[in-house]
């Protein structure tokens, strides 16, 4: 075995590292301080019809490791300086899901088994690698690899359901809450402004009365697609409930939300006329943002802030944006229940 270190003037010059294009096959990556040794193994497995790259040390493993398409690693487990055991934890970490290693050992203790499991090997092989044992041992950790995949895939998905609301198809309340206390949080330990726009559909009880429930659908989903359409990659957007909407915009003004708002508000009443039997429709906007808020910087307070607006907006007649702020904005109903869908 060459010696090798961690530093650029130890790491040998001539790695050999040599991979396949073919997507369709299952992509191993060999790890061998000895050529000889590795080149071996690359042989056995493009025989068996993988496609394989080839790294003579661990750096060049690091760099070769594909976190998106690697589908196995084996790898000698004894190495100098950075040996299979370190490596399997440095692969690990860079890993996105879980990838099956097998371990290459001429060593045949008990304790070096022990080690390589209890590094994180899913399996390990004596060299010289016996044909038929490597097949076997592959087609297996292969095998766990395609239900892992399968299963990784599929808690995603679920998750990404529980965090999206289904008709709109952006962030739903859980999403909501999280993300204003992330961003009061990052507005407050930095000292950046912050804004919270909360849309309401008006007079969408009517629609849905009047045109029924598919229709109030239609308009739903068609806002949701008018905020992922106009809004800034920045901003994060939610169905806050119903027909409310909320849009968390960072480093934003009241005087910047106001213009996201308009864009927002223009591009739906425009839209709206395709898929509404009820023609043009309209929505209402109470903006909070931190350099009109008084008092400190808290969800509950920038809640009530942007609700005391929109409900303001709906009482002076609906289709505008209003800004609040003021301790006197805290009163959204100032003593008077209001309908939203008036």
């Amino acid at each position: 075995m060459r010696p090798f270190g961690e530093g650029p003037a130890i790491i040998p010059t001539d790695v050999s590292m040599e991979a396949s294009q073919d997507q369709d096959r299952a992509q191993i990556l060999v790890v061998d301080d000895d050529p000889s040794a590795a080149a071996n193994t690359r042989s056995i497995l493009l025989e068996l019809g993988y496609a394989v790259t080839v790294a003579n040390g661990w750096a060049d493993a690091l760099r070769a490791f594909d976190p998106d398409h690697t589908d196995l690693v084996i790898m000698d487990a004894v190495m100098p300086k950075v040996d299979g055991l370190k490596l399997t934890r440095l692969l690990r970490d860079q890993s996105k899901s879980y990838v099956p290693t097998v371990f290459l050992t001429g060593l045949r203790s008990r304790e070096v088994r022990e080690q390589c499991i209890n590094a994180g090997a899913d399996d390990f092989l004596t060299k010289p690698v016996d044909h038929l044992e490597l097949r076997v041992r592959l087609t297996a950790m292969l095998r766990i690899r395609a239900l892992t995949k399968a299963l990784e895939d599929k808690s995603r998905e679920f998750e990404r359901a529980a965090r999206t609301d289904s008709l709109t198809g952006i962030g739903n309340r859980r999403v909501f809450d999280e993300q204003i206390v992330a961003e009061i949080s990052r507005s407050v330990r930095y000292g950046r402004p912050m804004a919270l726009l909360m849309f309401d559909l008006d007079e969408f009880k009517a629609v849905n009365d009047q045109h029924g429930h598919l229709a109030g659908d239609a308009l739903l989903a068609l806002f949701g697609k008018v905020l992922r359409e106009q809004l800034r990659v920045s901003d994060l957007p939610s169905r806050y409930g119903g027909e409310e909407f909320m849009v968390i915009a960072p480093e934003t003004t009241a005087e910047q939300a106001q213009v996201l708002a308009a864009r927002v508000r223009n591009d739906f009443a425009q839209r709206s006329v395709e898929v509404s039997a009820a023609g043009a429709q309209t929505v209402s906007v109470g903006i909070a943002s931190t350099d009109v808020l008084d008092g400190k910087l808290e969800r509950k307070t920038l809640v009530l802030a942007a609700d005391a607006a929109l409900y303001r907006a709906k009482a002076r007649g609906r289709n505008r944006v209003e800004i609040g702020g003021g301790a006197a904005t805290t009163d959204r109903r100032h003593g008077g229940e209001l309908d939203r869908d008036d």
